[in-house]
């Protein structure tokens, strides 16, 4: 309900100055024409100026303030920057495992962690203006609730225009983003139906659990080597009415299980995407980058004119995150996941000293030969090679040539986990050890792999 001139005047009053209290009575105890008509006086023209700012800028925010068109993004939108015009985001890179060396010599070398960074500047410098004269308030007050329809309309024309503008500003970043980088696609068909309406719902699951798994696949192009993750109360899947009804009515209305048939994520409804193709969006809250700079209003008293010009300010910040996951589910063709494919051909292996002393050690190191595809083409990058190179070992000891030849028993002789021989103390000149190594390659999605080799090593004292 309306607030009326009265109660509006009253509230005006007493958000007002002490000497505004002085000198213009009060709405509720002299009566509205008292206050009209002091205002009104050309001699009280500054209490006149401090009742359309207050009315405005105070008492209009706060009573009619819920009249006003709210852009769906802003909830994305980070707190005010306060000093500066520039963010800068970081993300540390993840670090590679070292194996354990009991003699290690560089336990302080140091070892800075690799970071990668962006930086978000302010982008934007928007000004509305609005003007009030004389004529419009007094007619204002001649009409009961004619203040509260005359505040709206001073609000609601530059507030709603900088909110749909800066909603028209952050749905456009999701284009730059795609222009710039590229965002994972998924290929679905649009929901039309139960059926296509139900793998939609299908693929949105899908993707949400796999999000939870750190991996760099669905990075922007612009981020490629650093692992990303997102909790499942961190994702917001954007939609638009088109796919928001179909969900509703084609998929989740048939299923009688309705908890597992549920979108468990954020969900927002934007008119459109910006993209062709484009029906959904499945990523994180801290997909947008912005900031309000700067957001005021300032007014000025216009002589010539009798009006009161208003200006609404609003700097600002918009830009987008390369740092999180972000996925694209489209009509149009999907994303192809490079895959690199090895074939493996034989185990090689290499003694560093093939006369080893008793009560010694010597390095085996094991190779690989085969290949690598790309696709149905040979692989020509140099990121990806041979691997793993490990393997398991069995330690056989000889003494003895011909018939004299016998087994020893040594449990001193044996191969650490890094590779290293190790020969026993109670081994004698001419012993020949002999080393065979097993290596096994589990593919998931195909045939399972062992490879076999020996090296052999003599005593010598």
């Amino acid at each position: 309900m309306a607030e009326t001139n009265t109660t509006i005047a009253d509230k005006v009053w007493l958000s007002a100055t002490n000497d505004f209290q002085q000198r213009i009575p009060r709405p509720t105890q002299e009566g509205i024409d008292a206050t009209i008509d002091a205002l009104f006086d050309p001699m009280n023209r500054n209490y006149y100026n401090q009742f359309i700012d207050v009315l405005v800028m105070r008492i209009g925010e706060t009573y009619v303030h819920q009249q006003t068109w709210r852009n769906p993004l802003a909830v994305f939108k980070k707190s005010r920057l306060t000093y500066g015009s520039t963010i800068q985001e970081i993300i540390p890179k993840w670090i590679r495992a070292h194996s354990y060396i009991d003699d290690a010599e560089d336990v302080f070398k140091m070892a800075r962690p690799d970071v990668a960074q962006w930086f978000h500047s302010q982008n934007r410098q928007d000004r509305y203006d609005i003007t009030i004269n004389r004529d419009e308030l007094r007619t204002a007050f001649t009409e009961e609730g004619g203040l509260n329809r005359l505040v709206a309309a001073i609000l609601e024309v530059p507030m709603n225009s900088d909110e749909y503008d800066e909603f028209q500003i952050m749905k456009q970043l999701i284009a730059e983003y795609e222009h710039k980088w590229g965002h994972f696609k998924v290929q679905v068909s649009a929901p039309t139906n139960e059926a296509t309406a139900k793998a939609l719902l299908k693929q949105f699951r899908t993707y949400r659990r796999k999000l939870t798994f750190p991996t760099t696949i669905y990075n922007s192009g612009q981020i490629k080597d650093v692992p990303v993750f997102a909790r499942p109360n961190e994702l917001v899947l954007f939609i638009t009415p088109e796919v928001e009804a179909s969900i509703d009515v084609d998929a989740l209305a048939v299923l009688f299980n309705m908890e597992k048939a549920e979108v468990q994520q954020r969900i927002i409804v934007l008119d459109e995407f910006p993209i062709a193709g484009a029906v959904a969006l499945l990523t994180t809250d801290d997909y947008f980058m912005c900031k309000d700079t700067e957001y005021e209003t300032t007014s000025i008293y216009n002589p010539k004119t009798l009006g009161q010009n208003y200006f609404l300010h609003h700097w600002g910040i918009y830009s987008i995150s390369p740092f999180v996951p972000a996925i694209l589910f489209t009509t149009q063709e999907g994303t192809s996941i490079p895959t690199v494919t090895q074939a493996l051909t034989a185990l090689n292996a290499t003694i560093e000293d093939a006369t080893p002393a008793p009560d010694d050690y010597t390095q085996i190191t094991l190779s690989l030969t085969g290949t690598l595809t790309e696709g149905s083409s040979s692989y020509t990058g140099d990121a990806i090679q041979l691997a793993p190179t490990a393997g398991t070992y069995e330690v056989s000891v000889m003494r003895g040539s011909g018939a004299d030849a016998a087994g020893v028993n040594s449990a001193r002789t044996f191969v650490d986990r890094l590779g290293r021989l190790h020969v026993g103390e109670d081994l004698e000149n001419g012993d020949v050890i002999t080393v065979d190594i097993t290596s096994t390659y589990i593919n998931p999605s195909g045939e399972t792999t062992e490879l076999t080799t020996s090296v052999t090593a003599t005593v010598t004292e």
